[in-house]
C-alpha cells in the first residue's frame, strides 16, 4: 500500500469500514503520447516558420505555424490538467466502497458502494491498466477521456450513464479481483 494514498483515503472511511488497498494512478502512456503529439506539432510549427517560400505562400504558412503555436499552447495546457490531475488522485477499496480522491485545487472523494455490483446498477471491468466501474448502457462508442477533465470521474454533463476510472494502475488485475471479491463477500 502506498503510504501516502493509505493517509488520504483513511480520512474518508466511515465506521467498521477497513482498508483493503490503496494506490494512485502510475505513470501512464497518455503522458507519453500526449508529449510526442506536442513535440510533433511543434516541429511542425517551426518548420512553417523557417522555410522561405514566395510571399503568398510565405504568408499562409506564417499564419498556419501562428494557429499551430496556439494548438502547442493548448496540448501543453491540457498536459499539465492531465498530470495535475494524476498527481492528486488516490484510489482505495474498503470492505464497502471503492473511494476515489481527486481533484486540481480540493481534493473530492467520490465513493462508490460494492453492494451496487451485486445488482445490475454497475459493472466492473479491466481494460488493461484501468479498472472502469460503469453502469450498463447500449451505447457502444463512449469516450475514454474528455480534454480538461479529471479521468477518474467523467463529468455528468455530458449525459452518460454514470462512471468511475482507476486509471494506470501496477496491479490492476489484482485490484480488479480484490473488489470483485468484495463485493461478493457483501452478498
Amino acid at each position: 500500500m502506498d503510504p501516502e494514498a493509505a493517509a488520504v483515503v483513511t480520512a474518508h472511511l466511515l465506521a467498521r469500514e477497513e482498508l483493503l488497498w490503496c494506490g494512485r494512478p502510475h505513470d501512464t502512456s497518455a503522458l507519453r503520447w500526449r508529449a510526442g503529439a506536442i513535440i510533433l506539432v511543434g516541429i511542425a510549427a517551426l518548420a512553417m516558420r523557417s522555410m522561405p517560400l514566395d510571399s503568398s505562400l510565405a504568408e499562409r504558412a506564417d499564419t498556419n505555424s501562428i494557429l499551430l503555436a496556439v494548438l502547442v499552447g493548448v496540448l501543453i495546457a491540457e498536459a499539465i490538467v492531465f498530470h495535475t490531475y494524476l498527481s492528486n488522485t488516490f484510489y482505495g477499496v474498503t470492505n464497502q466502497r471503492v473511494i476515489i480522491v481527486s481533484g486540481l485545487r480540493e481534493p473530492q472523494m467520490v465513493a462508490v458502494l460494492l453492494d451496487r455490483l451485486n445488482a445490475p446498477q454497475l459493472r466492473v471491468r479491466r481494460i488493461y491498466r484501468d479498472i472502469e466501474l460503469r453502469a450498463p448502457s447500449e451505447e457502444l462508442l463512449q469516450l475514454r477521456y474528455l480534454p480538461f477533465t479529471n479521468p477518474s470521474v467523467p463529468p455528468d454533463w455530458i449525459g452518460w450513464p454514470e462512471c468511475y476510472r482507476l486509471i494506470a494502475l501496477e496491479d490492476a488485475h489484482r485490484v480488479c479481483d480484490l473488489i470483485v471479491e468484495s463485493a461478493h463477500e457483501l452478498e
